[in-house]
């Protein structure tokens, strides 16, 4: 793996622009993700003239919340946006198409939980919030389906199976916010819960589980 805008000389003219497209690709993606984080945090309001610690956090409840999903959703979206370009060797024309919709959307990502814990935000701004998760989760969901199919993208050391165990646990992602798009605002944790156990209990025991079972040099 070739280090981001390496002054290396000695490759072909190909080569240096698989190099650089990866590369480039790469930095745009953390820095959008740094983007939205930050700008999470510095939407953060502080009461200026609380009389107390309690008062203080009463008072900025409503950011501090926004802020905490806002950082929990765009880590989310980063580490499987990591685990892919790790397993990736180089890019092309619609994988940089669909890495570019999916850092739109992440961008958005502090307006749109913002919208959720304004006063007047109400079904309105969860349903803004719940569709731009969507839409983030099935873009997420294409990318890993698009470079697992696509020869030569990934790198031969990624078996079938890895690939397409990954995709499938990405395309759990838009499912933890249909619920959202589909119930009423004050069902939305009750019905998610199910959801969320599953997703775990997929991730973090039958995945492994089948990865673990697959044949060596498969």
């Amino acid at each position: 793996m070739s280090e981001p805008e390496s002054l290396a000389t000695a490759e072909s003219l190909d080569e240096h622009i698989r190099r650089h497209s990866y590369d480039r690709l790469i930095m745009l993606s953390d820095g959008i993700f740094a983007f939205a984080t930050t700008l999470a945090a510095v939407s953060v309001r502080i009461p200026p003239h609380a009389a107390n610690l309690e008062a203080l956090l009463r008072g900025s409840a409503r950011s501090l919340a926004a802020f905490a999903l806002s950082f929990a959703i765009a880590c989310m979206f980063w580490i499987s946006s990591r685990n892919l370009f790790a397993r990736m060797r180089k890019v092309d024309a619609p994988f940089t198409i669909l890495t570019l919709a999916m850092l739109s959307i992440i961008a958005l990502i502090p307006a749109t939980i913002g919208s959720l814990y304004l006063e007047h935000g109400g079904e309105v701004g969860f349903k803004l919030y719940a569709l731009a998760m969507f839409l983030c989760g099935v873009i997420n969901a294409a990318m890993w389906a698009y470079a697992a199919r696509r020869p030569g993208l990934m790198l031969p050391a990624v078996s079938s199976r890895e690939r397409w165990a990954r995709v499938a646990f990405a395309g759990v992602f838009p499912l933890l916010f249909l619920p959202a798009l589909l119930l009423p605002m004050d069902r939305f944790v009750t019905a998610t819960l199910p959801v969320i156990v599953m997703v775990f209990i997929v991730r973090r025991v039958i995945i492994p589980r089948w990865l673990r079972a697959q044949p060596a040099g498969r």
